[in-house]
């Protein structure tokens, strides 16, 4: 869309709906400049079940219908979208939209909405209430069936119905928490030897991983949210939008400044929505920054360490024993740099790894042979380091399940 006047038309109108509530009028223009405008007539077929992703649709006049199966549709009308879950999720439409009347779409393609959803924040919480919003009413349908005793039959079928709209829900949100996270390609592109080990617990995880370039650094993050499924991917998706937004308006990023800045940020959303981010533990990470010309590693962490292996000797790096978010502590986050060498082997992860249950006695993994597991494979490629670790972690579950969300991240130099 290439029209001035029709881009400060739309501007105007767009400021008016909930999903772009907060985002900045900058980002708004240049979402216009790439999107187009499309009329569809009454009964028109916008997409049809089984078609390719193609847009995030925005109706700006007239009504659609989206039928998703027989029993469901929806019908939308101005200021309402829909397409985001197939396009961030890559997959085909679920449904078939159709024209209830002579509409105007506004048609943002795909590439621009995956921008747009990482580095918006409003824009990626404003998608998220509304999953937030179907999981409460969820919830308020149950304690209604339960206290009206309804006819068994009855109130089996609608909590049946209830559970497969839950389910939906959280496919929902583990498709945009998937969405925001860097692709191991990029990592694998950034370092020459590294692996992503990445294994949720549920759907929707508790922990993310992170990657961003500041000039001549590169900053990484794994970060463990407290608890695991909605609840803690709601505050990964929030970690995730925060730290795109500070470290981007930040000519350097230093870790301890960044997660001083964080933790305000984390510790407002707790406060300002209790009901919302259902947790008091709030979340556990590690930031560094790496910088190929000195070769040199920025570290801050909360609660979680990393590890540096060098000629089979690890070298620790401690991180401050309090969360991000604790709403009863002030934690001072500071800084910590070191000299790397060729071939050091850096190990960022979070707690699901040491803690899972296994073994001959039942008992945690443990730090300790965490340690040895790593000493002992830091020489090898990271192919086979990967390998290694996740054979010895599933032969250490044997049969027991695995209770956690599971980050590891290994970066040789």
């Amino acid at each position: 869309m290439h029209n001035d006047e029709k881009i400060q038309q739309l501007l105007k109108k767009l400021s008016t709906f909930p999903i772009f509530e907060g985002t900045q009028g900058f980002q708004l223009e240049q979402v216009l400049k790439s999107a187009m405008c499309l009329n569809y007539a009454s009964g028109s077929i916008i997409y049809d079940r089984d078609d390719l992703a193609t847009g995030f649709f925005i109706i700006l006049t007239g009504s659609v219908r989206i039928q998703i199966h027989k029993l469901k549709a929806l019908e939308l009308g101005p200021g309402r979208y829909f397409g985001e879950y197939s396009l961030i999720e890559n997959s085909p439409h679920r449904g078939t939209a159709t024209a209830l009347s002579d509409c105007e779409m506004l048609v943002i393609p795909s590439d621009v909405f995956n921008n747009l959803l990482q580095q918006s924040l409003p824009f990626s919480n404003n998608l998220l209430k509304t999953l937030v919003k179907r999981l409460k009413s969820k919830e308020r349908l149950e304690h209604v069936l339960i206290e009206k005793n309804m006819m068994i039959n009855e109130q089996n079928e609608q909590i049946v119905e209830q559970n497969r709209k839950i389910t939906d829900s959280m496919e929902y949100a583990g498709v945009i928490q998937k969405a925001l996270l860097p692709p191991e390609k990029l990592f694998k592109l950034k370092f020459d030897s590294c692996f992503v080990f990445f294994r949720p617990y549920e759907n929707v995880s508790g922990d993310f991983f992170w990657f961003a370039q500041r000039y001549n650094e590169y900053c990484v993050v794994v970060a463990d949210c407290a608890g695991h499924g909605v609840p803690a991917g709601l505050i990964s998706i929030l970690g995730i939008t925060h730290l795109n937004e500070i470290v981007h308006s930040m000519q350097d990023p230093d870790p301890g400044k960044i997660l001083t800045i964080l933790n305000k940020k984390i510790s407002k959303a707790f406060s300002d929505n209790q009901e919302r981010y259902q947790t008091n533990d709030g979340m556990d990470i590690v930031f560094i920054t790496i910088n190929f010309e000195t070769m040199t590693l920025r570290y801050a962490g909360a609660n979680n360490p990393v590890y540096i292996v060098r000629n089979r000797e690890i070298n620790e790096l401690q991180p401050v024993k309090s969360a991000l978010g604790n709403q009863y502590e002030k934690p001072d986050f500071t800084t910590t740099k070191i000299q790397l060498k060729t071939d050091d082997m850096i190990y960022l992860f979070t707690d699901g790894i040491v803690d899972q249950i296994g073994g001959p006695n039942g008992r945690r993994l443990g730090f300790s042979q965490f340690k040895t597991l790593i000493t002992n494979t830091a020489e090898l490629n990271v192919y086979n380091q990967q390998r290694v670790i996740i054979d010895y972690l599933d032969n250490w579950c044997g049969t027991y399940q695995q209770i956690d969300d599971i980050t590891l991240l290994g970066i040789q130099i």
